[in-house]
This record gives C-alpha cells, structure tokens and sequence, in this order.
C-alpha cells in the first residue's frame, strides 16, 4: 500500500539513493541558505525512532526531479516489550520534507492517517511541526525531531483509546450508518460519487477487518476512509483532507462524545 503521493515528474528513490542527492553549499544561494542533506535529516527521523523503541516495517521517497525538494512517508512498528502497542487493523506514520531552495520548511507530521505530497500538502491527522530551512537550522532540527518522536507511545496510546471507542459504538440499527454517510455528505465530507463508494464499503467492506467489530463506528470510519482514498494523478489532496476531517469530526462530536479521549 502506498504510503506517499507524488507527481509523475517526482523521482522515487531509496533510502540510500536519497543520500546521493547533492546538496548545495551553505550561502550558496544567500546569506540565510543553509541546506542540510535530505538522507541525513531522514537518518536523523530514524535514529531517533530507534531510540524510543520503533523499528520501521515500510519507508518511501520522492525527490523532484530538479533535486530540490524531497518528501518521505514512514510506517513504524514498535519492537521489545511494546510490541503490541499499535493494534493489527490499522498503522502508524510519519512523514517528513523539506528543501534545499528554501521553497518550503524542514518538516515532521505524525498519525494514523498522513497526507505528505510534492504538491505541499503536508500533514498528519495527530500534529506536524517544521522548522525554516535557514542558518542555525542543525541546532533546532535534533530538538524538534527528538522532542516530536519521544511523545509518540503516549499520543499512540491515545489514539488507540479514540479507536477503541469507535469500535465500542455499535448502531442498533444498521441502516443508521446510511445515514450517518448520507449527512457527512450533506456537510461536503463526501463527494456524491463517494457517497455509493462509502455506502457500499457499509453494506460489504473490502477489508474483513473492518467489519470486525459489526455496524460500529469504526466500521463507518473506514467506510468512509475507504470512499476517500485518492485515485489517478489529480487528485486535490487538500480535498481530501478536509473531507477526511469532516468525517472524522462528525462521527467524534455527533456520534460519540470523545472530548476525554481525542
């Protein structure tokens, strides 16, 4: 499963090949100009995923094809005693950018559900946070990886307390979940075409997992997870997002009352 989006002009590449891409000397462009090689701030991510315990079980990256700019998308697993923190039915990201023209921030996004694109959509459904690419940025660039990941088991644990909830909310009536799609439409978080995509994934999921735990609303969540999933190269990301977001705050604020959890 994909983990990053990219243009058709984008270079995808690997780990090791995201290191042989040059990187400009400092001030070349500037007096401010201070780049820092895109493999380096990925083994940055890395390391220090490392040190609180995650190992990495899927990693993608892209490079435009001017050198440029470079975007990455992580899925970690935890390993050792904390094995099991991130449950089976659903995974964990991180995603990460940045520039060596100073086009856009060095950046870090966090969550079960990432957007990371050439097209600068950047963002991840628990938070993200960056950092100007300009002088003194290797002194700010550690702390604000270090200080983002070490906070990853709790905001994990967190989540999972969320998901628990949706899978814990099972509908009486399974036609409720036709309308609870029907009104996420209503309030622009589904397409009329993603509507039959969503009540479909409802009456038959395409995943077993999903249906799990019976007409919950996990089982709508993924519906219309499922109904939102970009397709073909022009795809309007920042649509996405804020559709997955009307969803997700429908189902939180409407649906259950996860104010002591969110």
């Amino acid at each position: 499963m994909a983990l990053l989006y990219s243009s058709g002009t984008d270079v995808r590449c690997s780990l090791e090949q995201l290191h042989q891409v040059p990187t400009p000397s400092a001030f070349s462009r500037g007096p401010s100009h201070y780049p820092v090689p895109f493999g380096d701030y990925a083994d940055l991510v890395i390391k220090q995923l490392d040190n609180i315990g995650f190992g990495i079980s899927e990693q993608e990256y892209a490079v435009t094809k001017d050198g440029e700019r470079f975007f990455g998308a992580i899925e970690v697993e935890p390993h050792g005693i904390d094995k099991d923190l991130i449950p089976e039915d659903y995974r964990f990201l991180v995603g990460l950018r940045g520039s060596h023209d100073m086009s856009i921030t060095r950046g870090l996004t966090l969550g079960n559900i990432i957007t990371v694109c050439s097209n600068l959509q950047f963002s991840g459904d628990i938070g993200t946070v960056d950092t100007k690419q300009s002088t003194n940025i290797w002194d700010r660039l550690p702390g604000m990886v270090a200080n983002s990941i070490k906070c990853l088991p709790s905001l994990i644990e967190k989540q999972n307390d969320k998901f628990k909830a949706y899978k814990n909310f099972v509908f009486t009536n399974p036609r409720a979940g036709d309308a609870a799609l029907v009104e996420i439409y209503r309030r622009n978080g589904l397409s009329s075409h993603q509507l039959g995509v969503a009540i479909n994934e409802w009456d038959k999921p395409s995943y077993k997992e999903h249906d799990k735990f019976g007409n919950s609303a996990w089982k709508l969540l993924n519906a219309t997870t499922e109904a939102l999933k970009p397709t073909g190269n022009n795809v309007n990301h920042f649509t996405v997002e804020k559709r997955s977001q009307v969803a997700i705050d429908f189902i939180d604020n409407n649906i259950l009352d996860l104010r002591e959890v969110a």
